[in-house]
This record gives C-alpha cells, structure tokens and sequence, in this order.
C-alpha cells in the first residue's frame, strides 16, 4: 500500500503544490498519481493533458486522474449488484441501471474514499487534491467515523426491545430469502468484510508513514489563521499535519505560530508556475509531530492548535468522549483503565486539551 498525501489551504495553490508533490516522487522513480475532482480547468491547461475518469501520463511515472461521481457510481453499483447475487435468492438491484442513477450530496464522499483505496494499492503514493479543505478532511475522516456510527448503533440495537422482539422471527425469513441462514457462518461474511475495510482505513490513518498533510498559506494574517484553523480541525479527524509550506516564500511566516510543524519557504519566480521540487519537503521521512490524542495515566491529552479555550466544547457521553471543535466532533475512545471513570477536571494549555479523570 502507498502513500495517501494531501494539502489544505492556500486555495488555488494547492493545486501547483500538489503537482510539484507527484513530480517529487516521479523524480525518485516512485510512480505517483494526482487524484482531482472536477472542476479543475486550470489544472488541465498546466499540465498540457484531458483529464478525465481513467489515469494519464503527465510526466515519467507520473499520473493524474479526475475522479467523476458519477463514473465511480456506475463502477460500484456493478459491484453491489455482484454481491446482492451472491447473497439473496432473487436479487432485485438488477432492474436498476447504475447508468441512471444521480448523486445524492455526501455520497460522493463514499466513492473517492473507495477510489482512493483501490489507487493505493497501484501507486507509491496517491495526492489527493480535495475541491474544499473542510469537505477533504471529513472524507480523511469518514472511516473512523462510519465505524464509530455502526458500532454504537449497532450495539444499541442489539440491546434494544426491538431486537429482542424480531428475533424470533430472524432465522425463517433469512432463510427464505438468502443463500443462507444464521446458524452458517455465511452471515458473518459480510459483517467480517464491512469490519475489514475499517480495519484497513483506520490503519492508514493510525500509521504516521503512510498519511502525510501539509498546510499551504502565505504570511497574511487571514491566511495564517485559517491555516491553524485547518490544523487544529486536521487532528479532529486524526490526520497529522507534517509541515507548512510558504506561499510565495515563507520566510515572513512567524515560526511560533505554527510550532512545533517545520516551515518549508517556496520561494518561485514570478511568472512561474510550477514548485521547484528541491524546496519540497522529504516526504520519504516526514518531520516527527504530536499525536492527535494521548493517554498518560489518568490523563488524556488532546492536541488542539488553531482553536481557543472557548471553540472547544467538551462532552461525556456514552462510553467515551466527544470534542467538539472546528465544526466537527472527534468521538474518542477510553482504554480499559479509565472507561467508566467520570472526567474530575479539565484545562486547555498549550494547545493541549488535558482531561483529568
């Protein structure tokens, strides 16, 4: 599996960031792919190339593709289709055509992030170039919170009345309707295969190698604010911020508004458009970061830049913590030895949410 990178701010110049990203590693004899979504007018005309659904060659070992919703909707209703034959006696998805079907808003959240895994197993590295920063950080975002909703609801209705008034009547119509029935293994199939996919995702987000984000800003003052504001909001979703590249030269940006992340200067002629890759950072070895969460004994430190005492809303419901921040909210869970346990205190410092239990 490769390496999935991504940049947030800096609006348009994201895009030259991110194909000065590919360039690096196609440099390297790495095959990378530029993974964009429509529009991207601009972008086609620098790189001399029709984008479209399928990967093209801009450069040696270097690829970019146009991620289109409605391409990738057809691919997956194929494969849905495909599984429904495998489990139901008389499958019904098949009078409807993947051809017809229009996208829902959210739903194409589902196919780049599915895209985004099958390309990860193709190239070295995938740059995903996201149409918005906040919309790109949910979909980074949306395997920790998909499984968090289908492990919470899924034991709540397991525990629920409902349950425990359909059960009986679980077995006979499973068997009239499926391939199977529940006293095979064969249910657990599906249930195993969603699971996996979970697994598979939060371990690219969990692993510090293999998911690298970036800040893109220039030193006025809007900027940099919205910059740490996407920082903070990147560990809301547990994605590491690696460092912050200066647009175009980073040598007015203020270090301590962004330490302890290293600041990489991108100093480009006038007139120029593309990055020189040698003031790209080493993206092979990726500067050392906080973890978005950490837990010391009775403590719990949750690493918040960008964001005040008073943009952070912290709750206690069910068995772990939310956090709210950023317009988002981070559902954290407890290890064994504090599940359970009611929060004493908490305090922010430092950029530092620390709960005390």
């Amino acid at each position: 599996m490769g390496q999935l990178i991504t940049f947030l701010g800096g609006g348009s110049q994201r895009q030259r960031v991110a194909v000065a990203a590919t360039r690096w590693f196609g440099a390297r004899g790495r095959p990378a792919l530029l993974v964009t979504q429509p529009p991207a007018f601009e972008l086609a005309h620098q790189l001399g190339v029709a984008l479209g659904p399928a990967p093209v060659s801009f450069a040696l070992d270097c690829d970019v593709v146009q991620l289109q919703a409605v391409s990738l909707m057809e691919q997956q209703w194929e494969d849905l289709k495909s599984l429904e034959a495998q489990y139901l006696k008389s499958p019904f998805f098949k009078d409807v055509y993947g051809q017809e079907l229009s996208i829902f808003p959210g739903l194409d959240s589902f196919l780049v992030l599915n895209a985004l895994r099958g390309y990860l197993a193709r190239y070295e590295a995938v740059i995903y170039c996201a149409p918005h920063d906040l919309e790109g950080l949910r979909l980074l975002g949306l395997p920790t919170t998909a499984e968090w909703y289908y492990r919470r609801f899924r034991q709540v209705f397991e525990s629920s009345d409902l349950n425990r008034a359909l059960a009986p009547f679980v077995i006979p119509l499973t068997a009239a309707v499926t391939n199977f029935s529940l006293e095979t293994p064969n249910l657990q199939q599906p249930l195993d295969r969603l699971e996996d996919l979970f697994t598979q995702a939060q371990a690219l987000l969990a692993d510090p190698q293999r998911l690298l984000a970036y800040l893109v800003t220039d030193a006025d003052p809007v900027s940099v604010t919205a910059a740490r504001w996407l920082w903070g909001s990147a560990q809301q979703v547990n994605v590491r911020v690696r460092g912050v590249l200066g647009l175009p030269s980073g040598a007015d940006l203020n270090p301590a508004d962004f330490a302890p992340l290293p600041i990489y200067p991108l100093a480009i002629p006038a007139g120029v458009w593309e990055v020189p890759l040698d003031q790209l950072p080493d993206f092979g070895r990726p500067a050392a970061v906080p973890d978005p969460v950490r837990f010391e004994a009775d403590q719990v430190f949750v690493f918040l830049p960008g964001f005040t005492k008073a943009e952070v809303k912290l709750t206690q419901y069910g068995p772990g913590l939310t956090i709210e921040a950023g317009d988002q909210r981070h559902n954290i869970n407890l290890p064994p030895t504090l599940k359970g346990r009611p929060i004493r205190a908490a305090r922010f410092q430092d950029s530092y949410l620390i709960i005390q239990f």
